[in-house]
């Protein structure tokens, strides 16, 4: 298959870019992965407000993101403070080196950040082969593919595997391929109580519904199996019946709509936006 790659310590960031326009400048999403002593510890994704250039053609037919969806992210100066511990003064990981590195390196000669790389791990040239080729050799999922938050896991879990270490999959498969804004059956059917560990949440027993895009959580499957082990009833529509609307950036209108039209009505429907979403879980220890 492989030659084993063993890596002093395993303490890395895995990273990932999507470009909007064929200009490595456009930098329009990244995802973040860092990894602690062969442990992913934590995950970062935005959206984000490209550079302008003059390009006509855009890369929506490869990574699903528009105009329209990034308009009002942040610059990647503005998203830095958040992304800055994951970056300074770590090693990076990422699939084919010179297409993302050069991207980040275009961000911060633009926006005038300055840091050290402290190395840079390629696992296409540990490799030689595309993401989802290495991905299905090792058996490591790769759900939606250019989804800049995926394919910056996917290459964590590349050199983990390649080092040696053993990635635990709840249910020892990869599951078939779901696009960010899709919801599996599974997903959307509620457990009975009996099966809920913890029914001291703020999502037990209520009807959610997801709408626009969560920065946290850019694979609305993830977030909505998460609630759904505290008990709560993930819905795609909002009705008379819904407790609680998740919204995100770039909401529908038409649910927006539907969402006032029934407030106005007198139904208690809950607008959780996404800063105070991870907040509650947070408070609520939801992991």
């Amino acid at each position: 298959m492989f030659n084993q790659y063993l890596m002093d310590n395993l303490n890395f960031t895995a990273l990932d870019f999507e470009t909007m326009t064929p200009e490595r400048s456009s930098a329009c999403a990244i995802g973040l992965v860092k990894v602690v002593d062969g442990v992913i510890l934590e995950k970062y994704y935005t959206l984000l407000k490209p550079i302008p250039d003059n390009r006509t053609t855009t890369n929506t037919h490869v990574n699903g993101i528009t105009w329209e969806m990034v308009m009002n992210a942040p610059s990647f100066a503005e998203a830095w403070p958040k992304m800055e511990p994951f970056l300074v003064g770590q090693k990076l990981v990422t699939h084919n080196a010179e297409f993302d590195i050069d991207v980040l390196q275009h961000q911060c000669d633009f926006y005038n950040i300055h840091f050290n790389i402290q190395g840079v791990v390629d696992t296409y040239q540990l490799t030689h082969k595309s993401l989802d080729e290495v991905c299905s050799v090792l058996h490591i999922a790769l759900d939606s593919h250019h989804d800049a938050l995926c394919d910056a896991t996917a290459c964590a879990e590349v050199v983990l595997t390649l080092s040696g270490k053993k990635l635990s999959h709840p249910t020892g498969q990869t599951k078939k391929h779901i696009k960010a804004k899709e919801l599996s059956s599974e997903a959307k059917q509620p457990l009975a109580a009996e099966e809920v560990e913890n029914k001291d949440t703020t999502f037990y027993q209520k009807k959610v519904v997801f709408t626009g895009n969560l920065t946290a959580f850019p694979q609305r499957e993830v977030i909505a199996e998460l609630l759904r082990k505290y008990g709560a009833d993930i819905n795609t529509s909002i009705s008379r019946k819904t407790d609680i609307v998740v919204m995100g950036s770039g909401a529908g209108p038409s649910k927006m709509k539907k969402i006032q039209e029934l407030q106005t009505a007198g139904y208690d429907i809950r607008v959780i936006h996404e800063t105070e979403f991870l907040q509650i879980l947070n408070d609520e220890n939801i992991k």
